[in-house]
């Protein structure tokens, strides 16, 4: 039995379905899996405990906590025998099936013969698609944009965006990770970007981290980091990709009466968002009657904060940081880069599937709950 008193201060910014995760000393006795949380009027609810390379981490998913307020849980160890959901996998012929409390979320897809990992489907509020299909008539168009993936068209000279016979891939080669969970699930992977003949020219980890929040509201966080583990990797200043990039359904599309971007300066379609810089960016459509949205946060971490912006009117959104002379049309802006030998760039980003466009769907909000995350006392 073991008891720690945990204060969460909402700070700035009211709450509501968002992922914290702490740092917390290992536990003993206790074994990696659910915790319970114990609010003071008894109100329970599930939180994940585990221990890695000696740190332990809490993670929860935290509700409807205005703004200046605080909340106080007492974390205890649940009954024996306990039944969790949560986060399920099913793995099958290089995929893995995401279930989030027994419903089908999406697939990470990870065949070393084709061209990159990628998520597809990828569904949102009421069960509905919000990415593009592979193998239909509204996949004609840029067949390379497969749902949610990592890519970029200028690798050593190199095109990792697109595909065919001059196009390089991003192979699978590990996993570090990979591990349910009632509170959020892991896909930690690592890939070999090669040239078209085959030939490694650096490495990506991809640690993906997929929460189980209440229907309606989805999240999948990114830690990404390119390695030059074979020699220094030079990326082109190009339009073509996005170190993260969905395509939306294409009943989403902009170029649609129901269908909208948005950026974080109120940037609204093409137009006003392709090629700028913006800290998030939204895509929001009505799919089968019901409207929903994706948005992608960029983290103020990152590298050249805030990216640019390689979105389309007809459903592709993806962060871009080395394109800026190709998006201003000004050569005195390349942003070209070369990553020397031995060293690593990191990334963090946050997809965000939501109900409506980007104010129903309160995204400038759940960004900071990104950005600027609740604060956490352990006692």
């Amino acid at each position: 039995m073991f008891n720690k008193k945990i204060v969460v201060s909402a700070n700035e910014h009211h709450r509501n379905s968002c992922p914290v995760i702490t740092s917390i000393e290992p536990i003993n006795g206790i074994n990696d899996g659910p915790v319970i949380l114990t609010e003071p009027n008894g109100q329970k609810i599930f939180g994940q405990y585990e221990v890695l390379h000696g740190k332990g981490e809490l993670c929860w998913v935290l509700d409807d906590l205005p703004a200046h307020t605080t909340r106080t849980y007492q974390l205890t160890q649940p009954d024996s025998g306990i039944t969790t959901t949560g986060v399920t996998f099913t793995e099958k012929d290089q995929t893995i099936v995401v279930n989030i409390d027994s419903r089908h979320f999406t697939t990470f897809r990870y065949d070393t013969h084709q061209y990159r990992p990628y998520f597809f489907p990828v569904l949102g509020p009421d069960e509905c698609q919000v990415t593009r299909g592979e193998i239909s008539s509204e996949s004609k168009d840029h067949v390379h944009h497969r749902s949610l993936y990592v890519a970029y068209g200028e690798v050593n000279h190199t095109d990792l965006w697109s595909e065919g016979h001059h196009a390089g891939r991003i192979v699978h080669q590990s996993f570090s990770q990979k591990s349910e969970g009632v509170v959020c699930g892991k896909i930690y992977t690592r890939n070999s970007w090669n040239d078209k003949d085959g030939i490694p020219i650096m490495s990506d980890i991809q640690n993906y981290r997929l929460y189980a929040l209440p229907a309606g509201r989805s999240i999948i966080d990114l830690d990404l980091t390119f390695l030059a583990d074979q020699g220094d990797v030079f990326f082109g200043d190009t339009k073509e990709g996005g170190i993260i990039t969905v395509r939306v359904n294409p009943q989403m599309n902009a170029s649609n009466p129901s269908g909208k971007i948005e950026n974080s300066f109120g940037g609204i379609n093409e137009d006003e968002t392709w090629g700028k810089k913006a800290h998030w960016c939204d895509y929001s459509g009505i799919v089968d009657g019901i409207p929903v949205g994706v948005s992608l946060f960029d983290h103020l971490s990152n590298p050249r904060y805030p990216t640019y912006w390689h979105v389309r009117n007809y459903g592709l959104m993806g962060s871009n940081i080395f394109g800026g002379g190709t998006f201003e049309s000004d050569q005195k802006k390349d942003g070209s880069y070369t990553l020397p030998q031995g060293q690593e760039m990191n990334f963090r980003f946050r997809v965000y599937i939501h109900y409506g466009d980007a104010t129903e769907g309160k995204v400038g909000q759940h960004y900071h709950d990104f950005i600027n995350p609740p604060s956490v006392v352990i006692q």
